[in-house]
């Protein structure tokens, strides 16, 4: 028996080509977000909707705003649907690639976490 058949098969595979499949953006995620863009999921930059009328107030003096700039460390997470208790965390495995308009790739990775409520 060869180390090939060991590995599991697939309870069942995603590709994301339909939708996000319940994976959804972090509420804190104000200034960024995860969407789906022909089967593949692209972090992008959000903007702020401005408020109707702030300008039209002559009490209340506005300036123009630069853009936020997105901390090099900042985290985006996009949650899964809530895994049931009796189901478990047994064995997910994520094929990706993280690909990047820029020359800084050291500065980007991947993290799977687990959370448990109580």
């Amino acid at each position: 028996m060869s180390s090939l058949d060991l590995i599991p098969k697939p309870f069942f595979i995603w590709t994301f080509n339909e939708n996000m499949g319940n994976w959804a953006n972090d509420a804190s995620n104000w200034n960024q977000r995860w969407k789906l863009n022909d089967g593949v999921i692209c972090l992008e930059n959000t903007l702020v909707e401005p408020q109707i009328g702030l300008n039209e107030l002559p009490w209340f003096p506005t300036k123009s705003k630069k853009e936020d700039k997105v901390s090099k460390s900042s985290k985006k997470p996009l949650w899964s649907a809530p895994i049931p208790e009796t189901t478990g965390m047994r064995c997910i495995t994520l094929d990706y690639s993280i690909q990047v308009d820029s020359e800084e790739m050291e500065n980007y990775s991947l993290a799977v976490l687990q959370q448990q409520d109580g």
